[in-house]
């Protein structure tokens, strides 16, 4: 792990047409992060087409990845699909300006929010996204099947809750 006195240096950059052994890369990644839910790399080949891909990268070193849709149903929002840091990069503040910057580029495009799933047991997750203003919106047992339970959570940018109860 670096030490959190060496912050180090982030950029943030869309992917745009990844080749196939960029795309296996990321999938190992992901499937590092998530497990049996990952993307493969078919599914990440859609997503930098159909949506987008963001790399956070220190110096040529991928270090994190993000994977946006537009919601159908709400274009206004984008889904965050997944989200990770890698885990030697974990702890040195990467992850909230990574989020950050993400918040920032779905502003730019006119998104009123983003929205995500994460597990219940994912304490780290749940306290960074707390932590910027996500909101738990429900419960949704089974979500990726069995044992894979998920809370949705949401983000309105403008006042970073949801309006009414939930």
């Amino acid at each position: 792990m670096i030490p959190s006195a060496d912050k180090p240096q982030m950029s943030v950059v869309r992917l745009l047409r990844p080749d196939a052994a960029l795309l296996s890369l990321l999938e190992g990644y992901d499937c590092e992060a998530f497990g049996s839910v990952a993307l493969r790399s078919y599914d990440l080949a859609v997503m930098a087409e159909a949506g987008a891909i963001y790399l956070a990268r220190v110096q040529d070193e991928i270090v994190g990845s993000c994977q946006l849709l537009r919601v159908f149903d709400e274009p206004s929002f984008c889904y965050v699909v997944g989200f990770y840091i890698r885990t030697p990069w974990r702890g040195n503040g990467l992850g909230r300006a990574f989020l950050e910057e993400l918040a920032a580029k779905c502003r730019g495009m006119g998104a009123e929010g983003m929205m995500l799933t994460v597990s219940p047991t994912n304490e780290a997750a749940m306290g960074l996204y707390r932590g910027a203003g996500f909101v738990e919106e429900a419960f949704v047992p089974h979500f990726y099947g069995e044992g894979e339970d998920r809370y949705i959570l949401r983000w309105r940018f403008e006042t970073g809750d949801l309006p009414g109860g939930v």
